[in-house]
């Protein structure tokens, strides 16, 4: 099966198209049916050398958590933190899968992941809660930004990537703005350089210029504070409101100027 999927390789990544890694998996799905066996599949190719198995092995295995889940955290651990990006982007999917349907089991092990050496593995967990706030209702909403809170004091360029504009501005933001603009009070108090960076990284998704005016007089809090990694960040989501909305830059930043970053 890897090796007729191999030769599906596209010329710019090293795996098929997901097109045909989703057909592989409709295919292994229908074709064996029983969980047990499902699972079985799924983690010896979590085990193999191949990339492509890695990846449909993260999301057979995390279908059916519930075969043996400490094998799976620990299997999903380690493909996390795997060297090629397309599989820890199949991770972090399979991880919301097991998120979503095993709450209450798997919410211990990511935020143990918060406290991963390696910052590919806490980077999982960012865009696991992401795509995890799609799925689930306000219930669950207060402890999905508590799983992502610790990541906010985090130093890993890679990490906080993933963690203001993109789990917290266009998923947690978008999908439980009460709750989240309520956290955005408490945050404002702590003064590290990286949680307030992170927080104005908020604002610059596509759904965090939304609720620039609800939040005016954090951000200009933020403004305030002349420390490099704060105002870098400042000054990058200034340019990209000016560029994306100019009508709302203008209504609440229009006399602020800002430097290019040198």
């Amino acid at each position: 099966m890897l090796d007729i999927l191999h030769r599906q390789a596209t010329t710019h990544a090293i795996t098929p198209k997901q097109s045909v890694k989703d057909k592989a998996l409709q295919i292994i799905y229908r074709g064996l049916q029983q969980p047990a066996t499902i699972y079985h599949v799924g983690i010896q190719l979590a085990h193999s050398e191949s990339p492509t198995g890695q990846e449909l092995g993260a999301i057979l295995t995390a279908t059916h958590y519930e075969v043996n889940p400490s094998e799976v955290n620990v299997v999903l651990a380690r493909l996390a933190d795997s060297p090629h990006w397309e599989v820890r982007e199949w991770v972090a999917s399979a991880c919301s899968v097991v998120l979503t349907n095993h709450f209450q089991s798997f919410y211990p092990t990511l935020m143990n992941w918060t406290r991963n050496p390696s910052p590919n593995v806490r980077r999982a967990v960012a865009v696991a809660v992401k795509y995890t706030a799609k799925k689930l209702d306000e219930a669950y909403a207060e402890l999905l930004i508590d799983l992502i809170e610790p990541l906010l004091w985090d130093e890993d360029k890679y990490v906080k990537k993933n963690v203001g504009a993109f789990a917290i501005g266009d998923g947690l933001l978008k999908y439980y703005p009460k709750h989240l603009m309520n956290r955005l009070h408490r945050w404002i108090a702590s003064d590290n350089e990286h949680v307030r960076s992170n927080m104005i990284n908020i604002f610059s998704s596509a759904e965090g210029i939304k609720y620039i005016g609800d939040s005016v007089n954090i951000l200009r809090i933020l403004s305030n504070d002349q420390r490099k990694i704060v105002k870098s960040a400042f000054n990058r989501t200034m340019r990209t409101v000016k560029k994306r909305d100019p009508e709302i830059f203008l209504t609440y930043f229009g006399d602020h100027s800002f430097e290019q970053d040198k």
